[in-house]
C-alpha cells in the first residue's frame, strides 16, 4: 500500500512540474520607457520605449536606433498596455520601466487614474521615476538618444541619480514617494521636470551620437508642484535644491560671494547635511521652523583668504549660513505665495506633533501655510580647507604689493 502511495506521489509531481507558463526570451521586447500624453481622437495616447538588444551588443552592434517607439490611443491606460501588440511583434515586458514621463497637458487635468492603475496592477515595479515633460511632448523625452548610454530612459535613470548624489538639483520621485504624498494629510506631492534642449527631431537621429557637441539632450528642469494630483507649476534646479535642504539633501556645493567690489566667488563642498522641520502656534498665529546642520570643506576660492586664522572660517561659516538660509526662505515663500501647495511637509510635521488642533484646521491647512511666517536657522560646520592650506593667491597677491 504504501508503494503504490509513493508511486502514486512521484507520478503526481512530474504531472505538476514543468515551465507551463515559459516564454521564449526571443518572444519578448522589455520596455525602458514610458510616454503618455493627451491623444488626439481619445483620451490618452500612451507611447513605449522598447530595446533593440541587437544594438546593446558587446561588439558595438550594427549602428541603427538603440530602441523602438511605439504609440497607441485609448481611453485607459490598463487597456492600452495590453494592446500595443498591434504594431510589435514581441510580448511586451514592464518589469523594467526606469522612467515614465508624463505630458504637462495631462499632469494639470490630474494624475489619480493613471496613478491607481500603475499601482494596481503587478506589471511593474514601483522604483521607476515619475517626470513631467515640461514644454516639450512627452513622447519626444524618451526617443532623445545619448552615445554613452545610447536607451533614452536608462541615460536620464543614471542622470537623474547622478545630479542628486552630486548636487542635489532634483529629488529622486519614485511612485511611491509620490503616492504617499497624496494620501498623507499636510502634503502635496513634487515630480521631476524635464525639457529638451535642441531640436527634438534632431536628437531622435542616430546621428545625433555621432557628434562631439550633442545638438540635442534631454535636461533635469527643476521640479513640478501638484496640490493633490494636479501640476500646479515649477521650481527651477536651485529652488528645486532649497527643496531639498527641507528634505533630504545628499550632498552640493554652495558659493558665495567673498569680494563684492571685484566680483570674486568662494565654494564650499557640502559633504553631509540634516533638516528638521516644526510648526509653531502663538497668538492664533503659525510659524514654519526648519533647522539646518551641514558638514562642509572649503572647495575653492578666487578671494586670497588667511586660513590661518580662526576668525576667516568663522567668516566663510557666516556668509554660508546666510547663502543657505536665505535661498531656502525665498522658496518656501515663493511656494506660499504663488502656489498655496504645501510641498515641504510641514502640514504632515504638525499633524504628527499636535495632532488635536491639526484635525481642527487640516481643511484649511494650505491657506494656513501661505500665510504662516517662515523662520530658517541654518549651522554650518566648516571641517577642512580641502587638501590644501594656505592658498597660492596669498603668494601672487603679496609679490603684487
Amino acid at each position: 500500500m504504501n508503494l503504490l502511495k509513493s508511486a502514486a506521489a512521484i507520478c503526481l509531481v512530474f504531472m505538476l512540474s514543468g515551465c507551463w507558463d515559459l516564454i521564449e526570451i526571443n518572444k519578448l521586447s522589455i520596455v525602458t520607457g514610458i510616454a503618455i500624453e493627451k491623444g488626439e481622437n481619445a483620451k490618452y495616447k500612451l507611447t513605449v520605449e522598447t530595446v533593440n538588444e541587437s544594438e546593446m551588443a558587446p561588439d558595438g552592434g550594427e549602428g541603427n536606433a538603440p530602441v523602438t517607439l511605439y504609440s497607441q490611443e485609448g481611453n485607459s491606460i490598463s487597456a492600452l498596455i495590453n494592446r500595443l501588440n498591434e504594431g510589435l511583434m514581441r510580448r511586451l515586458i514592464y518589469s523594467h520601466t526606469r522612467v515614465i514621463v508624463l505630458d504637462e497637458s495631462v499632469a494639470k487635468e490630474g494624475l489619480n487614474d493613471i496613478l491607481d492603475f500603475l499601482d494596481r496592477t503587478g506589471e511593474f515595479r514601483n522604483d521607476f521615476s515619475l517626470l513631467i515633460s515640461k514644454g516639450n511632448k512627452a513622447s519626444d523625452i524618451i526617443s532623445i538618444t545619448y552615445p554613452i548610454r545610447k536607451v533614452p530612459s536608462l541615460k536620464l535613470d543614471a542622470q537623474i541619480e547622478s545630479l542628486y548624489q552630486d548636487y542635489g538639483g532634483v529629488p529622486e520621485v519614485r511612485l511611491t514617494d509620490f503616492i504617499h504624498s497624496i494620501t498623507t494629510e499636510g502634503r502635496h506631492p513634487v515630480a521631476l521636470a524635464v525639457s529638451i534642449e535642441g531640436d527634438p527631431k534632431a536628437g531622435g537621429s542616430v546621428e545625433n551620437n555621432k557628434q562631439i557637441s550633442n545638438e540635442t539632450r534631454v535636461l533635469l528642469d527643476g521640479i513640478g508642484l501638484f496640490k493633490n494630483d494636479k501640476l500646479q507649476g515649477y521650481l527651477d534646479i536651485e529652488e528645486s535644491r532649497n527643496y531639498l535642504w527641507t528634505q533630504d539633501l545628499k550632498a552640493t556645493t554652495v558659493s558665495y560671494q567673498c569680494n563684492a567690489k571685484e566680483d570674486k566667488f568662494a565654494a564650499a563642498r557640502v559633504s553631509s547635511s540634516h533638516s528638521s522641520m516644526r510648526v509653531t502656534k502663538h497668538n492664533g498665529k503659525y510659524t514654519l521652523h526648519v533647522d539646518n546642520i551641514s558638514e562642509t570643506r572649503l572647495h575653492g576660492t578666487q578671494c586670497p583668504l588667511d586660513l590661518s586664522k580662526q576668525e576667516t572660517y568663522d567668516q566663510i561659516t557666516e556668509e554660508l549660513e546666510k547663502v543657505i538660509g536665505d535661498g531656502i526662505k525665498e522658496t518656501i515663500q515663493k511656494v506660499q505665495q504663488d502656489f498655496q501647495s504645501d510641498i515641504f511637509g510641514f502640514g504632515e510635521t504638525y499633524y504628527r506633533s499636535n495632532y488635536k488642533d491639526f484635525q481642527n484646521i487640516k481643511h484649511q491647512w494650505d491657506e494656513i501655510f501661505s500665510e504662516a511666517e517662515v523662520d530658517v536657522n541654518i549651522k554650518v560646520r566648516l571641517r577642512r580647507s580641502g587638501v590644501r592650506g594656505e592658498s597660492f593667491l596669498n603668494v601672487t597677491t603679496d609679490e603684487e604689493q
